[in-house]
């Protein structure tokens, strides 16, 4: 992969925006499954399902905060002055720098809530 001269607040806000989406990945992990919880049921085919917990005010309000971090982070990333500097070569620069310090990061890799 290409080497690029990218500026020390680029690479800040990269880092930055690695964390947050680890955090979160972290974080839904362990969580119930849905914010709101579920009452237990029988499927169709006779398959009960238990009851799943809601989320707490707290774990609401750390994914709501971490959410809105990470779309600042990445907006900054994306607006940066930096991309304006390059040619041809902008589209080799971003996948680089998501590659930053080896930390590979596929939107795969970071869970949605899941409603």
């Amino acid at each position: 992969m290409a080497s690029f001269p990218f500026p020390d607040d680029l690479r800040t806000l990269q880092r930055q925006l690695h964390a947050v989406r680890n955090e979160l990945t972290a974080l839904h992990a362990h969580l119930p499954p849905r914010p709101a919880g579920t009452e237990a049921f029988v499927d169709e085919d006779g398959f009960e399902h238990p009851a799943t917990p809601a989320w707490t005010d707290e774990e609401r309000q750390t994914v709501d905060a971490l959410w809105a971090r990470q779309r600042e982070l990445a907006h900054a990333v994306t607006v940066h002055p930096f991309w304006s500097t390059l040619g041809a070569d902008q589209i080799a620069a971003r996948a680089a720098l998501k590659h930053l310090d080896g930390t590979a990061e596929s939107d795969d890799a970071v869970e949605t809530p899941k409603c």
